[in-house]
């Protein structure tokens, strides 16, 4: 996979997730600039800050990673404002559709 595909697919998902850059950055707690190097690919992505990405995104990382986007996100989803949000609250998000995604991987799982 290169890492312009992974760039395109992490500022899709952010935007369609509603997140602005900085937001990212802050719950990343790195500067708002290395989310825009990252998302227009002028720098790869560490596997420890995808798979903080993909949880806030509720993706599974191999969605970011596969040349086939097999993923299109979690069954399982969770409704949140997106304003107004606060420093405490991106954690929480990511938490919350990192147990929806697991939740999803067992209703797959008992579905084969």
């Amino acid at each position: 996979m290169d890492t312009a595909t992974i760039a395109n697919r992490l500022k899709e998902v952010r935007i369609t997730a509603g997140f602005t850059q900085e937001q990212v950055a802050r719950f990343l707690d790195v500067k708002r600039e290395a989310i825009s190097y990252i998302e227009n690919g002028r720098r790869p992505v560490s596997t420890v800050m995808l798979r903080k990405l993909a949880d806030l995104y509720g993706y599974r990382m191999s969605y970011f990673l596969d040349d086939v986007a097999k993923d299109t996100g979690p069954q399982v989803a969770i409704a949140f404002r997106v304003s107004d949000l606060g420093p405490d609250d991106l954690p929480v998000i990511a938490e919350t559709r990192r147990i929806a995604s697991n939740l999803d991987s067992l209703y797959r799982l008992l579905e084969e």
